[in-house]
Order: C-alpha cells, then sequence, then structure tokens
C-alpha cells in the first residue's frame, strides 16, 4: 500500500490515471465506513489531496462563489469570508463534533453522497455546481445531479472534485439551515432543511428550499413549484408548500425514525425555516 502526496493539481491527475489509487481528503467517512464495511482492499494506494493548493482557494466574483473542495468545515463556519453563505456555515457548524470539523472538507461531503449530509443541503438549496478536472479536461455538474443516490456520484474515471460554486444570486439573501437530530450535534440528520429566500418582509421575490435525510438524495421542488413562494407569504400558502415537500419525500425507517416521522419532519421544518427568516 502506497500513501501518495501530490502537491499540485496537475501531478494528482497524472498518479489518479496511472496508479488508480483512492483520493482521500478528511478520511471522516472513508477510513470509518472501509473499515467497517471492507469496502477497501488492503493493498489499495491512496491519494492524499490536502497538499493541493488548487484544493484550497476560495473566489468570489461577479459571477459567484467558488469553494474549494479541499476546505474544511471549520474553515467554513469559522471565516468572516463565508457569511455571505450563513446557511452552509450553520450546516458546516453541526457536521460531527470540532474534530470532525478540522478534518471533513467540503468536495468530501459531495463525494461520499449520503442522504443526511449536511453541507450537501444548502449546496443543493443554492443550485451549486460541482467542478471537476479529469482527463477529457474540466467540466461542471449541478450538485444535485451530481449526487444519483445513496454513495452513487457521477464522478468519471480520472476524475477529481475541485471546487464548489454557488451562484452570485445566492449570495447574501436571507437563509437558514435546519436539522433534525437525536443527540445534538453528534449524530446525523434525521431530517434537514436549507432555505434561501430573497425580498422584503413577508414579500418573497424567490426562494428555494432543500430536504435532506428524507429521500436517497438531497432535493428541491421543480422550478415551476417553487414559483408557489413568490409574493406575499402567509400560512395557507406556506401549508401548501410545506406539503409539496412532505409529498415528495420518500424517507426510510430506520433505528433513528421511521419513515411517517420523518415525512411530518419535512412539513414542520419547511415551515419552521421559513418563519424564522419571515417573522
Amino acid at each position: 500500500m502506497a500513501w501518495l502526496r501530490p502537491g499540485s493539481l496537475p501531478e494528482a491527475l497524472e498518479l489518479l490515471q496511472e496508479q488508480q489509487p483512492r483520493p482521500v481528503c478528511g478520511g471522516t467517512d472513508l477510513f470509518v465506513g472501509g473499515q467497517v464495511k471492507q469496502t477497501a482492499p488492503v493493498n489499495m494506494d491512496w491519494l492524499d489531496l490536502r497538499g493541493i493548493p488548487e484544493l484550497h482557494k476560495v473566489s468570489l466574483t461577479e459571477e459567484g462563489l467558488e469553494i474549494g473542495a479541499g476546505i474544511t468545515a471549520a474553515e467554513i463556519w469559522g471565516d468572516e469570508a463565508f457569511g455571505i453563505v450563513p446557511a452552509l456555515q450553520q450546516a458546516a457548524r453541526i457536521v460531527g463534533g470540532w474534530q470532525i470539523q478540522n478534518r471533513a472538507s467540503l468536495g468530501g461531503n459531495v463525494a461520499n453522497a449520503s442522504p443526511a449530509a449536511d453541507m450537501v443541503v444548502p449546496l443543493v438549496a443554492y443550485r451549486a455546481e460541482v467542478r471537476l478536472s479529469g482527463p477529457a479536461g474540466t467540466r461542471g455538474v449541478p450538485v444535485a445531479e451530481f449526487i444519483q443516490g445513496p454513495k452513487l456520484t457521477g464522478l468519471q474515471p480520472g476524475e477529481l472534485i475541485v471546487s464548489l460554486f454557488i451562484p452570485q444570486r445566492m449570495l447574501g439573501v436571507r437563509q437558514i439551515f435546519l436539522r433534525h437530530d437525536q443527540r445534538a450535534a453528534t449524530d446525523i440528520s434525521i431530517v434537514s432543511v436549507a432555505l434561501v429566500l430573497a425580498g422584503t418582509g413577508k414579500e418573497v421575490d424567490w426562494a428555494s428550499a432543500a430536504v435532506g435525510a428524507a429521500a436517497p438524495k438531497a432535493f428541491t421542488l421543480s422550478e415551476e413549484e417553487e414559483l408557489l413562494w413568490r409574493g406575499g407569504l402567509n400560512d395557507s400558502k406556506l401549508q401548501q408548500l410545506a406539503e409539496l415537500y412532505e409529498q415528495r419525500s420518500s424517507p426510510i425507517s430506520d433505528i433513528r425514525a421511521s419513515a411517517a416521522y420523518r415525512r411530518s419532519l419535512v412539513n414542520t421544518y419547511i415551515k419552521r425555516a421559513a418563519h424564522t427568516l419571515i417573522g
């Protein structure tokens, strides 16, 4: 087994193509899952991505905010530069304990493709894009499409996640991330919601909400259905919206909660997020 530590993105892509190691950044999900489920051969080579400068860049332009895939959860919630994406900061602040937050990366949270991944939920609400590099060059894919199901993504052989891009319209507007769990930040989500909302008072110009841990992957409503958020937001309209998200959910029953309980939480947390933002 070899532990490979490239110093640049081109070097990492070359090693990935030639030796086919398994990429690892923080390893907070990968190593635990690999030991328990024995998904990684003992003699597998590993590609350590933490020393690649390109994965730690943060860039704010007129188009939006680009966050390197190697940026950790602790860096996101602890850096004022990310104050323009408070929902992502709130999600990062609740990922496991502080030990996990110091290692868990944004790109790793996306690549792991857990239905309950906290930082993925705001990214889906933001309509964020995964930016990838590989043998065929670079490409961008919406996070909601890149994650195809539990532990399943659209990552192609030889590709690496380089960054996550959040469009400009999602920056600095009212937003929140909420989740329901059993043990307050040390357990995974039973249901989570991220809501991004633009407007004044109860008059909504547009809104985007994503729900996590209530389906095989985080989901939103269609663009047509989300038009219902527009205009004056009253209790009747909010109830209608909450029911739409509840109907779109397809949760499982497990040791943490039943499917019926999760569905009811989707309804509750959509309304709670909206009430928190608009008063």
